[in-house]
């Protein structure tokens, strides 16, 4: 059994390698062109390199970090009075529709920023109803439309996290606070945001990285952060070095960022309140009170949920596509290669998972795990030009095109970019299940594939389930790996949503969008449900 350990490690090693190869392929990239340019006689091609680099950093590097921290920024802000609020009033107090509310703030989640983002130009541009109304329209063509439209699309996973925090908070904190005399606002700025703090942070740490990773809205309005930068250096300038420069800044930004909060994470110490008899009761709130919170959730759930909601219903179910084949066949792709990503990246991470749990070595497994999460937390255009590096030179080395010819290279990067999400739902699975049962399970057989098949499996069916669906929906969702190595001719639902929004026909965009906002709006309903039930 200790042959067959070592055989399972060695296995999982290998994965977890090819998983944060192309992580590595872009330094590796950059220092093997500097080298052989440096080394070799090749001028022209050091030249161009040299200009276009001389290009990059004085006309466009200042403004891409420009746009894109002050997008981070007014993202970040935004998000966190949004979601601490929201959860606050929806956490602590008893008011009127308010358990509805609590549920539907976290449906801003089910629309994806990119679609959002046209959603807003076709209910606030020329000829929309807020033009005849009102007779103006708002411009969202700027930095400030894609810092609402990312706010109102990303904030749900500050409230989330925060509402947790807030519900379980020790009824003796609001006690001793009130014996001192301090009043709501004081309770709620000097106790309540204290105790949330490693749960608000943690929740603007997904905002965070899920802004960096957006292409879709910024694009759209002509934002140049760093992700609309990288596609366009790759395809409107045709400089995939600068590309793979700026993808390189980003993901060193994005490892120096997670590994400041690691450290403040370490230092920082909180007690968790683990006693559900002593949760703070919600207080009902006067009726004037009551009036103004319902009215300040119920706008936000407006903007973020009901309205773009309904425009896409009106408009995408009287678009004449509906009863074309084209569509249909669009659909059935996107369904097929969602499910095969789904259950490929399952599988891997349930394997991975496994053997990070018969690991005897605490370290093997974290450092085992956490490689191959290094995906997630790169932005999707840094991951596509990374996979475009190593797809470019296997194809080089078997006399072959890969890029644009095989779903093989969509299916790695979305592996890449999505198997962290399935290893944090199997975690969840896994910490429910007691060593002790592996134990009795290898001393009755000592057989690690009926621990695998026959005791996990059964245990872990549930959280399988999860792992698939959450997947699943992230795939339909997704839109810079979508665009950038789908073969020629296969396109998803959100790249064909894309590029009609892109091509001002946003009315056609309507329907493709809807599809992908119901299908997310199921898995969204579904883990509501199922999070209820383990409360129960």
């Amino acid at each position: 059994m200790t042959y067959s350990l070592k055989a399972l490690k060695i296995v999982a090693v290998c994965i977890a390698l090819f998983l944060c190869l192309p992580v590595l392929s872009i330094f590796g990239e950059l220092l093997s062109v500097f080298f052989q340019n440096l080394w070799f006689e090749n001028p022209s091609q050091l030249t161009s390199i040299k200009d276009n680099l001389h290009h990059f950093f004085t006309y466009l590097f200042i403004r891409f970090i420009k746009d894109t921290f002050l997008v981070v920024f007014g993202v970040l802000f935004c998000s966190l009075i949004l979601g601490v609020s929201c959860a606050y009033l929806v956490a602590q107090f008893e008011f009127c529709g308010s358990r509805l509310l609590e549920k539907l703030l976290v449906l801003p989640l089910a629309i994806p920023a990119y679609i959002l983002a046209f959603i807003y130009v076709g209910i606030m541009d020329y000829q929309s109803i807020f033009y005849e109304i009102f007779g103006f329209r708002v411009d969202f063509f700027n930095i400030y439309g894609a810092i609402f439209v990312l706010s109102i699309s990303l904030f749900p996973y500050v409230y989330m996290f925060a509402k947790t925090a807030f519900k379980s908070e020790a009824v003796q904190l609001l006690e001793v606070a009130k014996t001192f005399g301090y009043s709501e606002f004081q309770i709620f700025f000097k106790v309540a945001i204290k105790s949330a703090k490693p749960a608000i942070l943690s929740g603007l740490m997904l905002v965070f990285m899920e802004t960096l990773s957006d292409y879709g809205a910024s694009a759209y309005y002509g934002v140049d952060t760093f992700s609309a930068g990288i596609f366009k250096l790759w395809y409107d300038l045709g400089d995939p070095y600068s590309a793979a420069v700026l993808s390189g800044f980003l993901m060193v930004f994005v490892f120096i960022v997670m590994y400041i909060e690691y450290l403040y994470k370490v230092k920082q110490k909180y007690s968790f309140n683990q006693n559900l008899k002593v949760f703070i009761q919600k207080r009902t709130l006067s009726k004037v009170k009551s009036f103004f919170a319902f009215f300040y959730c119920f706008c936000i759930a407006l903007l973020g949920f009901i309205l773009p909601f309904l425009w896409l219903l009106y408009w995408g179910l009287q678009d004449a596509k509906i009863f074309e084949s084209e569509f249909y066949s669009t659909l059935f792709k996107t369904l097929m290669l969602a499910a095969i990503s789904a259950v490929i990246i399952t599988i891997v991470a349930y394997f991975l998972s496994f053997v990070a749990r018969i690991s005897k070595h605490k370290f093997f497994s974290v450092v085992l795990l956490k490689t191959s999460s290094l995906g997630y937390a790169i932005p999707g255009a840094a991951i596509g030009v990374s996979v475009m590096i190593v797809f470019t030179l296997l194809g080089d080395m078997l006399d072959t095109a890969l890029l644009g010819h095989s779903l093989l290279v969509l299916l790695f990067a979305y592996m890449i970019r999505f198997v962290a999400t399935a290893l944090y739902s199997l975690e969840g699975g896994y910490s429910k299940i007691h060593t002790q049962s592996d134990e009795v399970s290898l001393f009755i057989k000592p057989s690690f594939k009926t621990l695998f098949f026959s005791i996990h499996t059964p245990l872990l069916k549930h959280f399988l389930w999860l792992s698939f669906i959450i997947v699943f929906i992230d795939t339909i969702k997704e839109l810079p790996l979508s665009r950038m190595l789908t073969p020629f001719g296969f396109e998803t639902l959100g790249v064909k949503a894309f590029w009609y929004a892109s091509d001002e026909r946003i009315y056609d965009a309507a329907l493709p969008s809807l599809c992908i906002v119901l299908l997310s709006l199921l898995a969204v309903v579904w883990i509501q449900s199922l999070s209820k039930e383990k409360e129960c």
